[in-house]
């Protein structure tokens, strides 16, 4: 019986463990959506993902705006204008039933480059903006 209430307390640390690690520095992952008023105060979207939502720059590998292939995350490093209504991570297991299939049609993309290899199997960033009609 007391080999059991040490197993249990270990598996139950060890879970203890992982959840802190899988949030890195210990602070909680936050997948919410972020508003456009909330990236603002910054110089350019990567900026703002590295202050307000440091996991999605390591997690993901594409970015969509309005729903079309952008290309990989670097091109959040360029300025951007006050359109953004949000940001959201889309997780992996919606990328292909949102997006579409990995293979990208030709010519699309702002930058012409092709899908993540990993398509499918990590979460996309997905800039959205106002509609403004």
């Amino acid at each position: 019986m007391m080999v059991s209430t040490y197993r249990t307390a270990a598996f139950v640390l060890a879970l203890g463990l992982a959840g802190c690690a899988s949030g890195g520095s210990g602070t909680p992952r936050n997948d919410s959506p972020l508003g456009g008023a909330e990236i603002m105060a910054y110089t350019n979207v990567q900026l703002a993902l590295e202050t307000l939502r440091p996991s999605w720059l390591r997690r993901a590998r594409e970015v969509f705006i309005d729903n079309e292939l952008a290309g990989p995350v670097e091109i959040l490093r360029r300025s951007f204008n006050e359109r953004i209504s949000r940001i959201e991570l889309v997780p992996s297991r919606e990328v292909i039933r949102r997006f579409g299939p990995c293979q990208a049609p030709a010519g699309t993309g702002t930058l012409d480059t092709p899908r993540d290899p990993q398509c499918g199997t990590r979460p996309v960033i997905h800039v959205v903006l106002f509609s403004g009609r």
